[in-house]
Order: structure tokens, then sequence, then C-alpha cells
């Protein structure tokens, strides 16, 4: 397998999310699968014009030059498509949004009826496969997530790719603050990758497994309460 990593979080590097991918990008190793990845917080990326320039070409080229040209070159010859973003207010991150709005630039300017009766656009290039939704939120509650799983489900049908699993691990802000807490559900999320790239799924109580909260609510709001002093005292 092939396999492309989309990093979306304004922590780049810094985050929660960067320890979940990379924690996943272990086990895809164990099975020997190739993997590229991009942060998008170091990558220069506009905005979509909405001028359907890439429409207009046989080839579905954007006429923006910028950071997203490699990132297009890994999209057409990927396998499946892992995307990192942390939960904001309720969905992606901004920088996942403007990703997945140049790659508008995969799609014809006709219409079709999907397998499933939907009017959609068909692709001048094939998307990745497969997709896996990586996510963190600062609150405990896994519902939380809701919005954001429709969101990714939905864009894999625009894009014709398979949404395969979204492991998603609530209560950041915590976790966070000590991120020894996140051992556990780090190597089961290595396991999940190696799953993934030898198989091309992810078992739905694997899944489950990495979904289950880290801490308690009430374990989460005990140690909340150093951050916020944190807060307090940094607040002018």
């Amino acid at each position: 397998m092939k396999a492309l990593i989309i990093n979306g979080s304004g922590r780049g590097t810094r985050g929660i999310t960067r320890m979940l991918l990379d924690a996943f990008a272990a086990g895809l190793g164990d099975a020997h699968s190739q993997v590229k990845a991009y942060t998008l917080n170091e990558v220069s990326i506009e905005h979509c014009r909405s001028c359907f320039a890439c429409m207009l070409t046989a080839d579905g080229k954007c006429v923006i030059h910028d950071g997203m040209e490699p990132i297009y070159g890994d999209l057409r010859t990927s396998d499946a498509l892992i995307i990192g973003t942390p939960l904001y207010t309720d969905t992606m991150s901004s920088r996942t949004k403007v990703f997945f709005d140049r790659c508008i630039a995969s799609l014809q300017p006709f219409v079709r009826q999907d397998s499933q009766g939907r009017t959609r656009h068909p692709p001048a290039w094939r998307m990745p496969k497969r997709a896996v939704l990586v996510s963190t939120c600062a609150f405990p509650e896994p519902e939380n997530f809701k919005v954001l799983r429709a969101t990714i489900r939905a864009l894999c049908r625009t894009f014709d790719s398979e949404f395969t699993a979204g492991l998603c691990v609530p209560g950041s802000i915590v976790l966070q603050m000590d991120k020894t807490l996140l051992g556990p559900h780090l190597e089961l999320l290595r396991q999940a990758g190696k799953k993934f790239g030898d198989t091309g799924t992810i078992p739905r109580g694997l899944a489950a497994r990495i979904n289950t909260p880290v801490l308690s609510k009430e374990a989460y709001l005990r140690q909340f309460q150093g951050y916020e002093d944190w807060c307090k005292k940094h607040r002018k």
C-alpha cells in the first residue's frame, strides 16, 4: 500500500494529532507500506478561487502554483489518504478544509449519478481509493466527533473514496498536559495502521477501542483543573 498522510493541525508537529498520526504511520511501516506525509501548516496553500479552470482542462490541473502541486502528485498515486485534523468548532481545521477544496481539481465539470443515485461530478483523475480519519478534540465526549465524521463521509462520496474508519480520541486538552496517558491508545493506533496496511481494513472492535475515551468524564474534569489553574495564572 502507498499511503498519504495529511496533518491539518494548527499545532503542526507539536500537537496530539501528530502523535496519533505518527503511531498510525508506524503501523503502516510495520506492514511495509510506503508512507508520505505533509504537515499543512508548513506548506503554503492558497484558498480555492472557484475559477473552475481545473475542470476545463482534461488532466485536471489547478492554475494555482503553490504547495498543493506536489500533494496532487501524491494523491494521484496513493492507495489511501489518512486525514489528521483536530476538531475545530465542531468540524475539521480550516487548513484541512482548504486542502479538500483544492481537491476539486480531481473532478470533471460534468454530472453523473453515482451507484446510490446521487448527482456527483465524475473524476478527472482518481483520488486515493480508501480514506481514514484520525482526530482528537478538547472535550471528553466521543459524540463531539459526529459532525466531523459525517463531513468526512460526505467528502469520500464526493471524491469516490471509501471511508474506512474514523479513529477519534477525545480529551486533548488534558492529554496535552500529560502525554503519557496516551500510551495505550498509541499502541492501538499502531495496530490499526498495521492492519490497514496489510488488509486495507480496520476491525470494528479495534476502532471502537481507539474511540473509547482515555479518561472518564469525571477523571477528565479532575485533570482539567490543572489546566484551568494554569489559564487563571496566565490570563491578563
